[in-house]
């Protein structure tokens, strides 16, 4: 219980956060700024400065479904409302550090006429790997319920076809976000980013099916000894 309060309190904060930033910005941003890049990190399109304000709206809109994942997902499993505040808090990390990037990027761009020297696609993309790494190592620890972790007809069927489904594909996703992580700490420039980013997000997808199904093979073999 004292956990849960401590991941809510933290909850509640990263999603209010983005919007008090936000509008204390708001006061000393230009009229008009950039407000959003092609794949180069260039500038192709100026807009009010208003404009930043709906991240902040998507955060909050955000954190309030997951408030309500959280609460679906604890009623016959209580433990899972911690684990889904920590993944939860997470994902609004991954928000919170994107309104900060895009109001100094252009701050620096609108009134000062330069952008930031760091890739804006490296920081938010290994922000996005160390999320997915945390996330499989929560993975694990959510029991079984209808809305959230790697749900099918199989792993639904019992405990232990979901617990070993969460930590395989709990540890492929740990996999991926390190090597996001750490790729888009070695790499340099906007495209090399975010191609290598979206590749490794793509191939994301096809090997959590190929390691649930390598999974499910193993465990029926098991069965038939």
């Amino acid at each position: 219980m004292r956990h849960e309060k401590l991941w809510r309190t933290l909850f509640y904060i990263l999603m209010g956060l983005p919007l008090v930033v936000t509008l204390a910005a708001l006061l000393v941003l230009p009229a008009e700024i950039p407000v959003h890049y092609n794949a180069a990190g260039e500038v192709n399109r100026w807009g009010s400065k208003y404009e930043m304000l709906f991240l902040s709206l998507i955060t909050l809109l955000m954190g309030a479904f997951l408030l309500k994942v959280s609460q679906w997902s604890g009623r016959k499993a209580p433990g899972n409302r911690t684990a889904v505040l920590a993944i939860g808090c997470g994902a609004l990390l991954v928000f919170n550090v994107m309104t900060v990037v895009f109001l100094v990027q252009a701050y620096r761009i609108a009134a000062l006429g330069t952008g930031l020297e760091l890739s804006v696609s490296r920081i938010l993309f290994g922000v996005t790997g160390l999320l997915l790494f945390c996330l499989g190592n929560v993975m694990p620890k959510i029991r079984r319920n209808g809305w959230c972790g790697v749900r099918t007809a199989w792993t639904m069927a019992s405990d232990e076809n979901w617990r070993r489904s969460q930590i395989v594909d709990g540890g492929v996703m740990m996999a991926v976000g390190l090597v996001l992580a750490v790729g888009n700490a070695l790499l340099s420039g906007e495209k090399t980013s975010l191609l290598f980013s979206m590749l490794c997000i793509i191939l994301m997808v096809p090997a959590l099916l190929i390691a649930l199904a390598l999974l499910k093979r193993n465990m029926e073999k098991e069965k038939n000894r």
